[in-house]
Parts: structure tokens; sequence; C-alpha cells
């Protein structure tokens, strides 16, 4: 296809595989991210044997780094075709009354803020192409209240709406904006006892693999997913359409 794709969190987890999916349909991928140099290397290495990836160091909570990524990307290809925004963190499982604000406002910073600052920069340039597609990384829980977790409920409702509105405001220009919203995802901020939880409550008795969200990303980026535009796309194996599986509730 040979786009050209900025892909945030491309260094670990769903994020990885997006950026892997987009080299082997023979696109071009940025990866802005940030992470330990260790976890920086082996992913770019694993991601360099598939085609061709430019990593930059890039903190989405922070709109120069967003700046910053979006500039060197123009410089170095002249257009952004595709943006996943996958970036994003969980927080501390705490109770609404025993919360750390300070954590469930970085929760909230890396999340929503961080799909509007790397959003707003690459929009800018999208707009002066007229033609684009932003795919962000909402959530179940943008849809689906639980307990102990009221920063990343915000924020993820917050990225439903944003998606929304982003849609709004930029399809005149030719850029469309959707949302995937994955169910429970087997990636670092997954614990066991979640996991066993969550493979109760999808269809298929596991919880979703990070390849399987990647792949939903890529296909909402394709000229076949044209006329899908400010929707949010469950990604979640059925689990938002039930009260519950097999003698399961949802809670």
């Amino acid at each position: 296809m040979n786009k050209i794709v900025i892909v945030t969190g491309g260094t670990r987890g769903i994020g990885f595989e997006t950026a892997k999916k987009f080299l082997n349909e023979g696109n071009k991928v940025i990866i802005a991210s940030i992470d330990d140099d260790k976890t920086i290397k082996e992913a770019v290495e694993e991601l360099s044997e598939i085609g061709e990836v430019t990593f930059y160091k890039c903190n989405v909570s922070c709109r120069e780094d967003c700046e910053d990524v979006v500039k060197e990307t123009i410089n170095k290809y002249g257009r952004i075709d595709v943006l996943a925004n996958v970036a994003g963190i969980v927080g501390k499982r705490e109770s609404f009354i025993d919360i750390d604000l300070d954590d469930t406002l970085n929760v909230i910073k890396v999340n929503l803020m961080g799909t509007i600052n790397i959003g707003h920069y690459v929009s800018s340039e999208m707009v002066r192409q007229k033609s684009g597609v932003i795919i962000n990384l909402g959530s179940i829980c943008g849809f689906l209240a639980s307990t102990e977790g009221i920063g990343y409920h915000a924020s993820k409702g917050g990225v439903k709406m944003v998606t929304q509105a982003m849609a709004r405001e930029l399809s005149p220009y030719g850029i469309r904006v959707v949302s995937v919203a994955p169910g429970w995802v087997k990636t670092g901020m997954i614990d066991k006892q979640i996991e066993e939880i969550g493979s109760k409550l999808h269809m298929k008795g596991r919880i979703i693999q990070p390849s399987e969200i990647a792949n939903a990303i890529y296909l909402m980026s394709i000229d076949e997913a044209s006329a899908i535009n400010g929707s949010t796309i469950m990604v979640d194996d059925g689990y938002s359409s039930f009260k519950g599986v097999d003698g399961y509730q949802v809670y």
C-alpha cells in the first residue's frame, strides 16, 4: 500500500502489533513512543526485518513531543496517511474514595489529552493534503462502568466523544476519524486474575490477543472502510453485547 503511518505506543502490546501489521501490508511506519532502551531496541530490530520503520521518542501527553514527531515525519516523507493512536496506560486500580488523584490525572493526560495532542498536529497536515485516516484506541470502559478505574473510564469515554467531534470537523477535508474499542486484551496491563475473569466474559472463552486489535485498526484504515466515520467499532468478542456468558455476569 506504501502509506505513511504513525503508530503511538508502537514498541509493545497493541501498538507493536499494529506497527507490525501495517509493515506487513507494505507501508512505512513511524513509531512514536516512550519505553525503556531495551524494549525500544528489540522492537525496532524486529520490525525493521519486515519493512521501513522509524522510531521517535514521544510522550503523547507532551505537546512539544507530538509536534516534533509530526514535523520530522513530514520532513522525511512529505505526508501522513494514517495515525493509529494506540499509546495508553491504565493507572492504579483503586476505589474512587481511595484514588491517587495525581495518578488519575496522569491517566487522563496520556489517554485523552495524548489522543488530542497528536491528533491535533497530524490533522493539521491531513487538512493540508486533504486526505487521511485517524484511528483512536477506545475501550469497552468508554461504554461500560466497572470498579477501581475512574481515570481510565473517564479517559476512554472522552476518546469516544473526541473521535466523534474530530470526525465531524475533519470530514469536509477528506479525513476519516474512527475509534476501535477493545475488550480485555492480553497485554502487560492485564494481570493473571483479570485474565481469568475476562476469559469467562468473552465469547471465545479467552481474552483477546493484541494482534486481533491490530487487525481491526488496520481494517479501519483501508479504502474499503470509507463509509465508517465518527464511529466506535467494538472489538470485544461480544463482551458488551451480552449480560454474561455461560452464567458469568459482566461487572
